[in-house]
């Protein structure tokens, strides 16, 4: 395992995850949000997230295993196995979260720590996989492609932090708690890069099938968690208009960049 390359995934994985914390900021000023933008917002989010998967895992994983095998019907089974994985690892964790949705949890009358907690579980599942992704990113030993991922990533991350505070803040939750929460959602993310780097960046062979994994695991929480929560409060052309935008400007971001 190349140690300097772990080490740029992990901060790109902090970096990135620190911009939910970011993302919250504007609470503190009274900055509200309609459910319309929100639905754009987060629609433009899993525009980032689908793009980052395609162009910025999948691809390099193709790549990868190629340089290793010469069959490509067997890479093609190696990178869907690693795609199917992840959807499934977190299939699995999707079964032991609440099923409401990070942004519209009911807390009812539910007050203190547990519900925080709960919420903070939640989005766990959420957060995880784009921390693996950003620092996983990297392990290719292509730099450019992994700033152009975790940029992608940092970028996406700031409507969610704002879209999670807002949502404690209408619960009745202080700003300060609000953003405590935020930037422990965000801190899951270098977790999951941390993670991302152990388990798979110390084969070439094992990499194809961590990016893949990767990929798996976000296109697997795009369609279960943001676009249903885009799609729950007749905005759902806003929300897809804003995925499609996302998905372009992460596109640009990996072809420029990478």
């Amino acid at each position: 395992m190349n140690i300097e390359l772990a080490l740029y995934g992990v901060i790109a994985s902090f970096v990135a995850g620190f911009m939910t914390f970011v993302g919250a900021l504007p609470v503190l000023f009274g900055k509200k949000v309609s459910p319309k933008t929100e639905d754009i917002l987060l629609g433009f989010s899993a525009g980032i997230m689908l793009a980052a998967s395609f162009f910025s895992l999948l691809n390099p994983s193709i790549e990868l295993a190629e340089k290793t095998y010469e069959s490509r019907f067997l890479v093609s089974l190696i990178v869907s196995l690693g795609v199917l994985l992840g959807a499934f690892i977190f299939f699995i964790a999707d079964r032991f979260i609440p099923e409401e949705y990070f942004i519209g949890i009911e807390y009812r009358d539910v007050k203190g720590i547990k519900s925080v907690w709960i919420f903070i579980l939640a989005i766990t599942v959420h957060n995880f996989p784009e921390g693996m992704s950003s620092a996983i990113g990297f392990m290719t030993g292509d730099i450019s492609k992994g700033v152009a991922l975790a940029t992608g990533i940092g970028i996406q991350n700031m409507p969610e932090g704002l879209a999670v505070a807002l949502a404690l803040v209408v619960k009745g939750y202080s700003y300060g708690r609000a953003l405590f929460v935020s930037l422990i959602s965000g801190l899951v993310e270098p977790i999951g890069g941390i993670f991302g780097v152990f388990a798979f960046g110390f084969s070439h062979i094992v990499l194809p099938v961590g990016l893949a994994f990767a990929a798996g695991a976000m296109i697997f929480v795009i369609s279960k968690e943001i676009i249903p929560e885009t799609h729950k409060k007749g905005y759902e052309m806003e929300a897809t208009t804003g995925l499609i935008v996302g998905f372009v400007v992460m596109m640009i971001l990996d072809v420029s960049l990478g």
